[in-house]
Order: C-alpha cells, then sequence, then structure tokens
C-alpha cells in the first residue's frame, strides 16, 4: 500500500509538470523565451531611478537594453578575500550607465502603473490550504503558470512608489543580478532593483 501510495504521487508530480510545460501560454516558458532571444528587461522600457524619499531622480528610455554586474576579481576568482561588486552596468542604446545603491524600476513599454490604488490595511483571507509542504508546492507550479498577482513596491524608506497588477504574472529572482527581482506581467517585463514591496496574490484582496 506504501508503494502504491508514492508511486501514485510520483505519477501525479510526473502529469502535473508536463502539463505545465505543455502549456504555451506558461509564464515562466514565456519569461525564458524572452531572455534565450537576448531580450534582457524588454523591447522598449523605462529605466526611472528613486531616492529613499521616493522622488523621482532620472527616468531613462531605451529600446535596447541589457543589465550586468560591473565585476571585479572577487566575482570571478571565489578563492579572493576581496568583497564582490554589486555595481550593476546598463547600457541603453549602446550608451553605458553604472548604478549603485538607488530604488530603480525597469519597466517595458506597455506596463502601466496603477493609478489610485489604496493598499487596504487589514486583509482577511477566508478559509483554505492545509497541508503546507503541499500549498508551497501548488503555489509553485501556479507561479509558473502565472498567478493574478498586485505588485505594490516602495522606496527604501517604506514610501509607496508605484503599483502594477497582471493576470499572469511569473516572479523570479535572476542569479546573475544583485539585490534584483524579475516579474513577468501579462508578457512584459518588469524588474525591481533595491526597492521594498510586497507582492501579493490579487484574490487576497477580493
Amino acid at each position: 500500500m506504501k508503494k502504491l501510495n508514492k508511486k501514485s504521487k510520483i505519477v501525479l508530480i510526473l502529469i502535473i509538470n508536463i502539463f505545465i510545460f505543455s502549456l504555451s501560454g506558461c509564464a515562466q516558458i514565456r519569461d525564458k523565451l524572452k531572455t534565450i532571444r537576448g531580450e534582457l528587461i524588454g523591447i522598449h522600457f523605462t529605466i526611472s531611478a528613486y531616492d529613499h524619499y521616493a522622488n523621482k531622480t532620472l527616468e531613462v528610455d531605451g529600446s535596447k537594453v541589457t543589465v550586468g554586474v560591473l565585476e571585479n576579481e572577487a566575482n570571478i576568482d571565489p578563492s579572493s578575500t576581496g568583497y564582490q561588486s554589486g555595481v550593476l552596468e546598463i547600457t541603453v542604446n549602446g550608451k553605458q550607465m553604472f548604478q549603485v545603491g538607488n530604488t530603480v524600476i525597469f519597466a517595458e513599454d506597455g506596463l502601466d502603473v496603477v493609478e489610485d490604488f489604496e493598499l487596504p490595511s487589514d486583509i482577511t483571507v477566508g478559509k483554505g490550504g492545509g497541508f503546507v509542504p503541499m500549498d508551497r508546492f501548488i503555489n509553485n507550479i501556479k507561479n509558473k503558470i502565472g498567478k493574478e498577482k498586485t505588485i505594490i513596491i516602495s522606496s527604501q524608506m517604506g514610501i509607496p512608489l508605484a503599483v502594477y497588477q497582471g493576470k499572469n504574472v511569473y516572479v523570479t529572482v535572476p542569479d546573475d543580478l544583485p539585490k534584483m527581482t524579475r516579474l513577468n506581467i501579462d508578457g512584459k517585463s518588469l524588474y525591481i532593483h533595491r526597492a521594498n514591496y510586497i507582492i501579493l496574490d490579487t484574490e487576497m484582496m477580493k
């Protein structure tokens, strides 16, 4: 009986995974395709930098943008005793820009900020859930497919900057970009660097 239960679980997990990756509209697949094509953050987007008090200090527009780390010896040599570089090297239409410390939002053209959004101070979530590991597993699958989410971004002092919403949202943390989160919102890219943020299932506020 135990063998049958274990086997059934493995089969179920395999079926679910096959189903996920067979979906052409899967948010994770859309996100991977964009990076494979070399569109690191998007086709055309706006880079907005903010200070700790949510004041916009710089806005840059570009149609060809890449972001990487300006590496030093510690980034390359694991035996180095120095600190790894956290400097972002941003290339905009062939021109170079370095960034350290600021809150920066990279928004692909077509991503609209939700105006006059009011976050409820008290959210009561109805009954649901159960076995925590299973809940996390299911949420992970839904995240890969794309979930309806609300993204609330604040400055490092906690002052609100912008709110985005999407029906199919995929969230990931790039390994090669420090202190940055990438979101695919209905096929559009949003990068958040050095900001406070809350990402909620929109369903929680209904």
